[in-house]
C-alpha cells in the first residue's frame, strides 16, 4: 500500500515570558504549519485481540506490521484510549478520555517519536498542558494551566533543553523565572516582588546552579 498523506495543524502560540516586572499574558494561536504525514487507515482493532502481537518495539497483525487504530477499554467498558499506528509505530494522533468520554489528551506522534503537539485537558474541559516536540525531544513552548484556566508555567526548550521559563501561583504571583546560560541556571527575580524558586516565604536568590 502506498502511502497516503494529509496536512496536520500545530499550534504554535505566542506568548510573553515575564520577569517579575511584567504582566501574565494567555497564549493566543498566532501561525498554521501544515507539514505531511501518513494517513492512518481507519482499519480498528481491540488492544486484547488475539491476533496483534508486539515484537522488536512493533505492534504486528497477524504477522504484518500493523498500520490502524487500537482502542483500549476500561474495566467498565468505556473507551480509554484510541492509538494511532503505522507499520508497527506510532504514527498520528492519539488520544485519552476520562470515563464520562471527555478528552483528557490529544498527542501526536511521527514514526514512533512524540513529535508536533501535545495537549491535554482537566476534567472540567479547561486546558491543562500543551508540550511542543520534534523527534521525541522538547522543542519550543513547554506551557501548563491550573484548572481554572489560569496559567502555571512557560518553558522554553531548544532541543530537549531548558532555555528560560517563567512559573506563577494560581494567585498570579511568579514563583519562578529563570535563564539557562553556558549551562548554568540563574534566577530572575525583584526582591521587592519575587519569592525564590526554592523558598516560597520570600528568601531571593539571585543565581542558581542546575
Amino acid at each position: 500500500m502506498k502511502p497516503l498523506f494529509q496536512p496536520m495543524l500545530i499550534f504554535i502560540s505566542s506568548w510573553l515570558l515575564i520577569s517579575c516586572q511584567g504582566g501574565i499574558e494567555a497564549p493566543v494561536a498566532a501561525k498554521q504549519i501544515l507539514p505531511s504525514f501518513p494517513v492512518v487507515p481507519d482499519f480498528m482493532i481491540q488492544q486484547d485481540d488475539q491476533r496483534l502481537s508486539w515484537k522488536n518495539g512493533k505492534y504486528f497483525y497477524q504477522g504484518q506490521p500493523f498500520s490502524g487504530r487500537i482502542t483500549e477499554k476500561d474495566t467498565q467498558g468505556n473507551t480509554s484510549a484510541t492509538l494511532s499506528y503505522w507499520e508497527g509505530l506510532e504514527e498520528g494522533w492519539s488520544e485519552w478520555f476520562y470515563p464520562s468520554g471527555s478528552l483528557l489528551a490529544r498527542r501526536f506522534y511521527h514514526r514512533g517519536e512524540k513529535d508536533s503537539v501535545h495537549l491535554g485537558w482537566w476534567p472540567n474541559g479547561q486546558l491543562q498542558f500543551e508540550y511542543h516536540f520534534k523527534s521525541g525531544n522538547y522543542q519550543g513552548w513547554f506551557r501548563e494551566w491550573y484548572p481554572s484556566g489560569k496559567p502555571l508555567k512557560a518553558i522554553w526548550y531548544e532541543q530537549g533543553e531548558e532555555k528560560r521559563g517563567t512559573g506563577w501561583r494560581e494567585n498570579g504571583k511568579t514563583y519562578m523565572s529563570f535563564e539557562v546560560r553556558n549551562g548554568r541556571m540563574f534566577g530572575l527575580v525583584n526582591p521587592n516582588l519575587c519569592y525564590s524558586l526554592k523558598n516560597e516565604q520570600g528568601e531571593f536568590v539571585r543565581s542558581v546552579q542546575k
